[in-house]
């Protein structure tokens, strides 16, 4: 019998070579003897679910089809499947029942039916590092589900806001097909999932606090749609938590981090960048004036949103550093970690110890300790919370800004001079069509020019191999 892990891994599309279920084949990569099933799995979030069949190779798969009673189906040719015949009652609002069935000429066809209003895609993936080749059945809710849905989140996140009661997002890092950290016994994804829970009773206990997991499940969340379910609910505070992981073992501690300088540029200039897209989308003026304005006001609510979470991320660290007698504090890091690009609230990431080391692992593992750090990374938030708003921005990043700034004009100015410089070369060159035997050194001897004020007029690298009949320039003297 296959194993049906619960619960969905939502796929990046970019990792997506072959979309099938919509009318063409695979190509197979080698003999179709060598496919069978190795297992499937079944995950599963509030928003999305997954059927994933692993394979021994790649499989050729059918387009989907669709019986009469809403059941869909698809064949994988030339595919072995050893139970022969297997029922998965899954009973969810995604799919209510999976059918594998070995076909009498050699393949395996797969039956499944949708809940009412459930999309579905097929996709297949390639093997990659220890995935095998997989086939994934991705299913989303349907539209109006999720509407009302999150429309009923919204009436109780107004309720809470009314009565004055923080919003806390607690966000279990990894989940799903992706299990983090492994060593000494822990493995990342089930191990913050839990400590996530832990840290909620906290919460859960004190009337001015509403504490909101990102996700209750293993199921794996993409990190941009993590800090958005923070957005949406209008968090005053998100925390990633997670445990580390480094090959040199003597390596121990807990870290705090929050966003660095680099990363908040580089979402700075997507932001922009999105921006102008819109704009230009709808005629505006794109570029320039409205740009640098965006901008601006875009770095000055980074700044006061990473101050606030440098503010968080020393609270959290301060207690935390006591929590647990033994497991020493690394202290307070940044690093430009996508689910801290927050505009919106004051966002840090705890690494609660090191997996790979023997005396953190211990702790790690030990309950009085989880309990000691859970209370910890509680208390830490409610400082922080608790605590007079004091204005400000963060000096270190205004100051990393300008450098960049000055840096890109600087860069600019040269590639303009560049081009102004390149313009009058060209207008002083003749055109020469190479000959055979013509080489850069030799045409640079036989017209007396500098080699790379050859090279720069013609575009081309001092090693670049010149074709028989093709025009290049030759600079003026």
């Amino acid at each position: 019998m296959k194993t049906l892990h619960f619960p969905v891994c939502r796929l990046l599309l970019a990792s997506l070579i072959l979309l099938v279920g919509f009318g063409f084949f695979l190509p197979v990569a080698r003999a179709q003897t060598d496919c069978r099933i190795t297992d499937i799995r079944f995950w599963q979030s509030p928003e999305e679910a997954q059927i994933v069949f692993d394979l021994s190779a790649p499989p050729k798969v059918t387009p989907l089809g669709t019986l009469s009673d809403g059941t869909v189906f698809f064949d994988i040719e030339g595919c072995l499947f050893r139970p022969g015949r297997e029922r998965y009652p899954l009973n969810n609002a995604f799919v209510q029942v999976l059918n594998v069935q070995a076909r009498s000429d050699g393949g395996v066809r797969i039956f499944f039916r949708p809940g009412a209003g459930v999309s579905q895609r097929t996709f297949v993936l390639p093997r990659s590092d220890a995935k095998a080749d997989r086939i994934v059945v991705f299913l989303t809710e349907p539209p109006q589900q999720q509407l009302a849905r999150r429309q009923l989140e919204q009436q109780e996140i107004s309720r809470l806001k009314a009565g004055n009661v923080k919003i806390v997002v607690l966000d279990p890092g990894h989940g799903g097909e992706d299990p983090g950290t492994r060593a000494n016994g822990i493995v990342e994804k089930t191990y913050v999932l839990a400590m996530a829970n832990l840290i909620k009773t906290f919460f859960d206990r004190d009337p001015r606090y509403r504490a909101i997991i990102t996700r209750t499940g293993d199921y794996i969340i993409p990190l941009e749609r993590r800090r958005q379910i923070a957005e949406q609910l209008g968090a005053d505070v998100f925390v990633s938590v997670h445990v580390n992981f480094n090959h040199a073992r003597r390596i121990q501690g807990i870290e705090v981090y929050y966003e660095s300088p680099k990363g908040a540029v580089g979402e700075a200039d997507r932001l922009v960048a999105e921006t102008e897209n819109q704009q230009d989308a709808v005629g505006g003026v794109g570029q320039g004036p409205v740009a640098q304005i965006v901008k601006r006001d875009i770095v000055q609510k980074q700044a006061e949103i990473m101050f606030r979470s440098s503010q968080l991320a020393q609270r959290l660290e301060s207690r935390l550093a006591v929590a647990v007698p033994g497991l020493q504090s690394r202290g307070v890091r940044r690093a430009g970690f996508k689910v801290l690009h927050s505009l919106a609230m004051p966002s840090a990431l705890v690494e609660l110890g090191y997996t790979s080391n023997l005396v953190d692992a211990s702790y790690l593992r030990n309950p009085n300790a989880q309990t000691r750090l859970a209370q910890g990374v509680y208390q830490g938030i409610a400082d922080f919370l608790e605590s007079q708003v004091l204005p400000g921005v963060d000096a270190s990043y205004v100051q990393y800004v300008s450098q960049v700034e000055a840096a890109r004009k600087a860069q600019e100015e040269r590639a303009r001079k560049a081009r102004e410089r390149r313009k009058t070369l060209l207008a002083n060159s003749r055109p020469y069509t190479v000959q055979k035997g013509d080489t850069i050194p030799k045409l640079v001897a036989r017209f007396k020019v500098a080699k790379g004020v050859f090279c720069e007029v013609n575009g081309f690298s001092q090693n670049r191999k010149l074709k028989v009949g093709e025009t290049i320039r030759i600079p003026g003297k």
